[in-house]
Order: C-alpha cells, then structure tokens, then sequence
C-alpha cells in the first residue's frame, strides 16, 4: 500500500468512526474497532474490546456528546500502526470544547481511541 493509499484509508476510518460515534451505531463502530480496541478515557483509565464499545456509546448518549471535526486529519505512519489526529469540536449538551481525537489504526480496524485537549498553538 502506498503512503497516500495509507493516508487516505486512515482519513476515511476516522472519518467513518466518528459517523458511527455521533449515530451511536454500537454495530458499526464494533466492526471498524479491532477486538481488544482500548478506549482511553481523560481522567486515565481506558474501556477495552465490545463492552467497551457499547460503554462508550452509552456514555455518549447519556452525555449528548458528538464530534464535529474541524480541519483534515493529520496521518503518520510507523511499523504497522497508523496514528490519525483529528482536530475536532466536542459538543457536549449545550456547551463545545475544541479537543483532538487520536486514532491508533492497526490492520485497517481502530486499535485505540481517544479524545485529548487540543495542542496549543
């Protein structure tokens, strides 16, 4: 696979799981997550596999979070594993916080997932 083909599949599974996020499709996200996906959480700790997944989406319906994304994804690429860094909006209820979601992307399925404060400038 060629760096631009790894660019652009890593894009569109970020940009398909943050679909299935914002849909709380629990289905496809478990099918673009890899089985022991890690869900890191911001206080530390991290859901892991299925019932993670089902956790997260729960959270997120419970919460009204959904992402918007902002700006293209940033790809890099190292020994198999793709990392996708996400600028996005987090919207939360009524409120929004600008944050990024990183990716880890192992064997084309989502190996990680978490959503950081965004990096200053």
């Amino acid at each position: 696979m060629s760096a631009s083909e790894t660019v652009t599949d890593a894009r569109e599974t970020a940009r398909r799981f943050i679909d299935a996020f914002n849909e709380r499709d629990v289905d496809s996200l478990q099918a673009l997550a890899a089985d022991d996906i890690e869900l890191r959480r911001v206080r530390g700790d991290a859901l892991r596999g299925r019932d993670g997944v089902r956790a997260l989406v729960a959270t997120a319906e419970e919460l009204d979070i959904r992402l918007v994304p902002l700006r293209p994804a940033n790809v890099d690429e190292h020994d198999g594993l793709v990392r996708v860094t996400q600028p996005v909006r987090e919207l939360i209820g009524p409120d929004d916080i600008e944050r990024r979601m990183e990716l880890e992307v192992r064997d084309g399925r989502v190996a990680s997932f978490a959503i950081r404060p965004r990096d200053e400038d």
